[in-house]
């Protein structure tokens, strides 16, 4: 009867050993990586320059397809000063703010900018890597005044990513969870992109046709498309006619099976969440 008892617990043992050994080899096995809802792809949705005409044109047209897009504000914005409380009620709606420098210092010496707002006190050149960390440091004050988030990501003005010759991608990390970059057709692959710099595509000009070719290219990779608009219907040199940025979000909106959209700063804290679960690189 002992016998038969200790064999009877030994059999248990065995079956609980062998179940155990199955969960940890199915969990072994999950290395994929697994956007939101069992999407095949990401796309964020991001307007530079914090203007009028994304409170007046795309934050309705985003709210009408229910999307939340990020909204990358300049600390010298004419529409945050003159339209602050709207700027708070669109983040308490979900809708994000990022930062984009105090005042949108660019390269002047890339050819044409010396005619433009790339003035010569605007000039990254004149620029040291240490002032350009305080100025952002001092956006990220005001705009957390403004929304009360405290964390928040960036957008490179102009896509440049260098002060006297030398990178400032480094001197950032400590400020940002993420940092988009600029003018890429790059797709973000999520278990390898530099956080730091997430190629996006400005789709100035362009008809929503286009722009769902190249999401659809995104998806067939599994990856992140990042879009930058400027203009919506307006407003700015770089537009995009306001009908093309409502077929987009009405595409999008008809694809949600396949296409997860949120704003910049939660895929990247999704892509960052995932690494961290599939053992990867930050």
């Amino acid at each position: 009867m002992i016998r038969q008892a200790r064999r009877t617990i030994d059999l248990r043992l065995m079956l609980i050993g062998f179940g155990g050994l199955l969960l940890t080899s199915g969990l072994a096995q999950d290395t994929s990586f697994h956007w939101p809802g069992n999407a095949r792809a990401a796309v964020a949705l991001t307007y530079d320059d914090g203007i009028d005409v994304h409170l007046d044109h795309a934050v309705p047209d985003l709210e009408a397809a229910g999307f939340r897009g990020t909204f990358y504000v300049p600390a010298n914005s004419q529409s945050l000063r003159s339209r602050m409380e709207e700027w708070r009620q669109i983040a308490r709606r979900g809708h994000e703010l990022g930062n984009h420098t105090l005042i949108h210092p660019c390269l002047r010496k890339v050819p044409g900018r010396e005619r433009t707002f790339v003035t010569p006190e605007r000039d990254l050149d004149r620029y040291t890597i240490a002032r350009m960390k305080s100025e952002l440091d001092l956006t990220n004050t005001l705009l957390f005044a403004v929304d009360g988030q405290p964390a928040r990501t960036f957008a490179y003005p102009c896509g440049d990513e260098t002060i006297g010759g030398e990178s400032y991608v480094g001197a950032i990390r400590p400020l940002f969870p993420a940092a988009r970059a600029y003018s890429s057709t790059e797709f973000a692959d999520p278990r390898t992109v530099d956080l730091y710099r997430v190629p996006s595509w400005n789709v100035a000009g362009l008809p929503a046709e286009e722009m769902i070719a190249w999401v659809e290219k995104a998806v067939a990779a599994r990856a992140l498309a990042v879009i930058t608009f400027h203009g919506v219907g307006g407003g700015h040199g770089l537009n995009v006619d306001r009908k093309e940025h409502q077929k987009l979000l009405a595409w999008l909106n008809g694809n949600r099976d396949r296409i997860w959209t949120a704003g910049f700063l939660t895929a990247a804290r999704h892509i960052a969440g995932e690494r961290k679960r599939l053992g990867l690189a930050p």
